[in-house]
């Protein structure tokens, strides 16, 4: 799986100029803890597709967050360059925004970037194109533009993590255990399924913790799943299922 499958497309975003109150308040608004900075640019012309343009995206500046804002409120009123006192509220994004941020691509792998926003304590990574250049005798006079197309946050992560375990649809998820990683339980565990014209949603395998066997998840698109349990009886395979409603595990 990667970012594009995943990413939030629809961003409130604010311009370097916009002051910290206008930004404040969309935090507020929309009860986020970031939002991208970008500034509006000119279409562009895909390399290799002269007759084709995209259109305008934005390019990305950096990112404010909250503790940004809340850290401007607490210093309060600061000298402007010509010596006047102004509230933290007239104060502009670009003088506060984090302009150095870790990015991740569409083509990036889901896992890496969950991996990214773990290891650095991070709320979301800004999904950015790059500028292709058309021209390589600019490129010592063009600096190349990072686009912004997309934000990826815990938040979606957590929700395509449900999505896949099935927590939106009707059915159920059988916990099939791996001994050793041994995949035979689950193999035959598929084929009576595909027997009884069963639809497998998906299957998880996490990798298995020290001390802890492993344990495939299969989610099913069924909610009466007794001719199954039954042939899996039959066959001699253990399992489990959790039920989303009541939080609790039935074992065979």
């Amino acid at each position: 799986m990667i970012v594009s499958e995943v990413m939030t497309t629809h961003l409130v975003t604010v311009t370097p100029d916009d002051t910290l109150s206008h930004a404040a308040n969309l935090l507020r608004q929309h009860q986020f803890h970031h939002l991208p900075v970008v500034s509006a640019t000119n279409q562009i012309v895909t390399q290799g597709q002269p007759s084709t343009t995209r259109n305008s995206w934005p390019v990305l500046e950096g990112l404010i967050t909250s503790n940004d804002i809340d850290l401007a409120a607490a210093v309060g009123t600061e000298n402007s360059l010509h010596g006047e006192q102004r509230p933290w509220e007239e104060q502009r994004v670009a003088e506060v925004m984090n302009r150095s941020i870790m990015r991740v691509t569409p083509t990036t792998n889901v896992a890496a970037a969950a991996q990214m926003l773990v290891e650095q304590g991070l709320n979301c990574l800004p999904v950015v194109e790059y500028e292709e250049s058309l021209n390589t005798e600019q490129d010592s006079e063009h600096e190349a533009r990072t686009f912004l197309v997309g934000l990826l946050t815990r938040s979606d992560l957590l929700i395509e993590l449900a999505r896949t375990l099935g927590a939106f649809e009707p059915g159920m998820n059988l916990l099939i255990p791996l001994p050793t990683g041994d995949p035979t339980s689950l193999a035959k565990m598929l084929l009576l399924a595909a027997e009884l014209h069963i639809k497998i949603e998906s299957v998880i395998v996490a990798p298995p913790k020290k001390g802890v066997p492993g344990v495939a998840t299969v989610r099913i698109g069924t909610i009466n799943p007794a001719p199954l349990l039954v042939r899996l009886q039959q066959a001699g395979i253990s399992y489990s299922f959790a039920n989303f409603q009541s939080g609790g595990e039935t074992h065979a």
